[in-house]
């Protein structure tokens, strides 16, 4: 509540400091106003950072409508995105989440630098569970045989961290192929490294199929985590996204909260349906995803679902 009531507060003193184009409605306006603050703020900040400092990549259209994580790990440009989303499970009690990931693009440096603020609280494994938020900086350094690079010095709550991200797309025919590599030492969690690949192809000029392989070891946690998902994305109607998600997810060597146990292979089965639509010009989106799984935690009864999301986007677009 004290959120919603400082944003409106904000608001209204920014509507009282600019001129207001009488044509516009106040919520066009307002949003412009927010969005130039951002972008003028972020400029204004490049052009400070470039004089203790001596391209732009392209995004797929389907992460870029829904602001997913891995949008967020590629993207250089200036924004905050602010998620409202509450969560309700058979198995599990309610929850609702405030996240807010923001990025100032320090462009005009040679050494492309961005400032993050990352709240993400992606439920890949359907059990949500918090995830601090990250503060900290990102450096861009330039290709090297077609690799991308991407380093990060910040903090995670109260404890510092690196990160260096590594990818590469390939074309196979009418697939397109990228590998990702992640590499992060933190002062809580030591070491941890993570493998991402992604698989796309385009079915039609409205449709796109993803195959996603991922693997994760931390020097704290036994065993290696890895996953496998399909997504299917459909365009069917102007800015009306649907997409449905089947993730298979397990472990090399865990436990439950019920056995000491050890345990192998596949623990977790779930289906996604997720309807996001943009309702407001190109800034204010909301989403629906019903969900089930089955983990070995419930013993692979099934767990339903459904959450909802409202996004608030402030800043560049394309």
């Amino acid at each position: 509540m004290k959120f919603f009531l400082f944003l409106f507060v904000f608001l209204l003193c920014l509507l009282r400091a600019e001129s207001i184009d009488t044509n516009a409605s106040y919520l066009d306006t307002a949003h412009k106003i927010i969005s130039d603050k951002v972008t003028g703020y972020s400029d204004t900040l490049d052009q400070t950072i470039s004089k203790l400092f001596t391209g732009k990549k392209a995004q797929n259209a389907y992460d870029d409508f829904f602001k997913n994580e891995k949008y967020f790990n590629e993207t250089e440009k200036s924004f905050v995105s602010v998620n409202l989303n509450t969560q309700f499970q058979s198995k599990y009690r309610e929850k609702t989440t405030l996240n807010i990931n923001a990025n100032i693009a320090l462009q005009r440096t040679n050494q492309k630098l961005n400032l993050f603020v990352s709240g993400i609280n992606e439920n890949k494994k359907i059990i949500d569970k918090n995830a601090p938020t990250e503060l900290g900086l990102n450096y861009f350094r330039a290709d090297r045989y077609n690799i991308q690079s991407r380093y990060s010095i910040g903090v995670r709550g109260f404890y510092p961290f690196i990160r260096a991200r590594y990818y590469k797309i390939f074309a196979a025919k009418s697939w397109k192929i990228e590998p990702m590599q992640l590499f992060e030492y933190s002062s809580k969690d030591a070491f941890k490294e993570s493998t991402f690949i992604y698989f796309d192809k385009t079915l039609a000029d409205k449709s796109l199929l993803r195959v996603t392989l991922q693997r994760e070891t931390q020097t704290k946690i036994k065993g290696m985590d890895y996953a496998v998902s399909t997504q299917y994305y459909w365009n069917f109607y102007k800015k009306n996204i649907l997409s449905i998600s089947e993730i298979l997810s397990g472990n090399t060597e865990y436990t439950t909260e019920t056995s000491t146990r050890k345990y192998s292979g596949i623990n977790n089965y779930a289906t996604v349906l997720t309807f996001r639509k943009n309702i407001w010009k190109k800034w204010f989106f909301y989403q629906v995803s019903p969900s089930v799984n089955f983990h070995k935690e419930n013993d692979y009864k099934a767990n339903y679902a459904i959450a909802f999301l409202v996004n608030l986007y402030f800043g560049d677009f394309d």
